[in-house]
Formats: structure tokens, C-alpha cells, sequence
């Protein structure tokens, strides 16, 4: 039998409590310092019934430059040098093409945590990964965590494809139509299966961001 340590994604399949445990020290203390913005909650261990899938109000009000600021510039606990996750800024694509799902939210002590399902970048079919943010009404990130390794770190580009679906949300949410009426956003449906095609049949040339359109959008659906 293999001693091989688990993966932080195999952990996290065996539990909440299985999956904070097997921690590091210095990791494990980072992440109950965290919990201490919502009272010790653990996002993985609340309960089903009290998270919320359709009703946006309640939401973040995260901006561009908040996502900047967090992934970017945030000082990093362990190091205490900024984050400088670059890479995560290339997550819009992701949650362009609907590899975000299952969007859930609530709030605790004035603040709101949401958390999502994200597919793997390198393999859709491996369990998706669990990441989570918790931010201030105003938009500012207090802090985030992700089932993959980098998520350890405090960022990934799971956390800031969650964050650019909460500003896309939120912009709609906040956005009205000269009649008043409410805009929506229709935004690609959760991704389950990927089609293969040969490259000459691939077109590279439009961006993500022309990619989306204006519609309704069904919040529930993510």
C-alpha cells in the first residue's frame, strides 16, 4: 500500500474537517485566521440549507480594481511580499467559457462568503476545484482559499475566476435600462463536456470578452 501523501483535492474529496486537518501547520493557522471574518465558520462545513443561489442583492459589490488589488497587490501572509498572481487575471476566460458553477452565497457578520465549483484548467474531468472568497459589502476581498495547491497560497486562478463572475454579476445587478427595467447578462452556461475540434476549424481571433452577450441571465445556473 502507498504512503504517498494526499493531494489537497483528494483530502477535500474525503471531507471538510478530513481536508482541514491534513493542513500543514502553517497553512492551517493561516486558514482559521481567515474563518475569523465570518465567526469561525468553516465554508465547507455550513450547512446546504443556508446558502443562497438566486438572489444577487446580497453579493459583493467587487470591481475590477478590487480583483486587481487582491490577486496583485495584496501583501501575502507567508512571505509578507505581494501576491503579484498575474496569472490569475487571465481567469476571465475561464469564467467566460462556464467553467464556474453551483455560485452559492451567504453573509456572516457583515460579510459575504461565496463559493463556487471550478474545473480543473488542466483536466475538466477531474473533480472540480472548491474554491471561496470573503469580502466586505463594499467590494474589498478580505481573503480567499481553493481545494487546489496554489489555492494554499491565498490565490489561484480558480478564487479570481469566482471574483470575475461576482464584478460581472454585480455590474449587472447594479445596472438599469433607461425604463428602469433591471439588465441582465447572459453568461455561458456551466461547462460539462468540451468538443473536440481539429485547429484549422478553431477560430482564435475573437476574444473572450466579445464573447458574451447581452440577454438574461439565470443566476441559479451558476
Amino acid at each position: 500500500m502507498s504512503n504517498k501523501p494526499k493531494s489537497s483535492t483528494k483530502r477535500a474529496q474525503d471531507g471538510p474537517k478530513a481536508y482541514r486537518e491534513g493542513l500543514g501547520p502553517q497553512e492551517k493557522a493561516r486558514y482559521f485566521e481567515k474563518l475569523r471574518f465570518i465567526g469561525g465558520a468553516d465554508p465547507y462545513e455550513l450547512a446546504p440549507s443556508s446558502w443562497i443561489r438566486d438572489d444577487p442583492v446580497i453579493l459583493p459589490s467587487v470591481a475590477y480594481p478590487d480583483i486587481v488589488n487582491y490577486l496583485v497587490f495584496s501583501p501575502s501572509p507567508y512571505t509578507a511580499e505581494d501576491l503579484k498572481s498575474y496569472k490569475g487575471l487571465e481567469a476571465y476566460n475561464q469564467m467566460v467559457c462556464g467553467w464556474v458553477r453551483e455560485t452559492q452565497y451567504q453573509v456572516i457578520n457583515d460579510h459575504c462568503i461565496v463559493k463556487a465549483k471550478v474545473l480543473h484548467s488542466q483536466s475538466i474531468r477531474e473533480t472540480p476545484l472548491k474554491p471561496w472568497i470573503i469580502a466586505e459589502k463594499s467590494g474589498r476581498v478580505l481573503g480567499a482559499h481553493c481545494t487546489c495547491m496554489a489555492g494554499l497560497g491565498e490565490t489561484c486562478t480558480h478564487v479570481a475566476a469566482l471574483l470575475f463572475l461576482i464584478e460581472e454579476t454585480v455590474k449587472l445587478r447594479d445596472s438599469t435600462t433607461v425604463t428602469q427595467e433591471k439588465a441582465y447578462w447572459l453568461f455561458p452556461t456551466a461547462l460539462s463536456k468540451v468538443e473536440y475540434r481539429e485547429c484549422q476549424k478553431i477560430d482564435f481571433t475573437v476574444t473572450k470578452r466579445s464573447q458574451v452577450k447581452a440577454g438574461k441571465m439565470n443566476y441559479a445556473a451558476h
